[in-house]
């Protein structure tokens, strides 16, 4: 028996959400629905009834497709809430496969995994690398996930 082994991928064991008591979870956070991290539009909560608990009513918003879905939870019941990170980056290209090469200046690496998005927020980026400026995009991280959500022109120069 040989005590050998091979190792594919490593993981920092990071968890990628947390439990939250459902009553503290207010309009405008974040939610696990279904599995996906949504963004609350709307809560209700119904008041105790005489066998049981009050419930909280949540309907959000996922952050990646904009899909809607809603869940029913007892307001004492813990729920997940995603760990939602957004942070800015450089763009340098947009490569022939329509991926963003993107420059992370906390450790100066290149990202280019991350997908030019449809529509107006593409085509935007599009026309401001096509005129020379200085485009910086903020990325939305989530559940192993990442989106595109915003671009603006860098003013600040070194």
């Amino acid at each position: 028996m040989s005590d050998e082994f091979e190792v594919n991928s490593a993981d920092a064991g990071a968890a990628k959400f947390y439990p939250i008591q459902a009553s503290a979870i207010k309009k405008g956070g974040h939610m696990l629905i279904k599995g996906r991290p949504c963004k609350i539009e709307n809560i209700s909560t119904s008041k105790p009834g005489k066998h049981g608990s009050a419930k909280c009513s949540f309907t959000g918003i996922d952050i990646f497709t904009g899909k809607k879905h809603e869940a029913i939870s007892p307001g004492h019941a813990n729920v997940d809430a995603p760990i939602v990170n957004r942070k800015e980056y450089q763009l340098q290209y947009i490569d022939d496969s329509n991926f963003l090469s993107l420059y992370d200046e906390d450790i100066g690496e290149q990202i280019e995994h991350i997908r030019c998005p449809e529509g107006d927020l593409g085509d935007r980026l599009k026309e401001m690398l096509e005129a020379d400026k200085s485009v910086m995009v903020t990325v939305l991280n989530s559940m192993g996930e990442e989106k595109v959500i915003d671009c603006k022109e860098d003013t600040k120069q070194d």
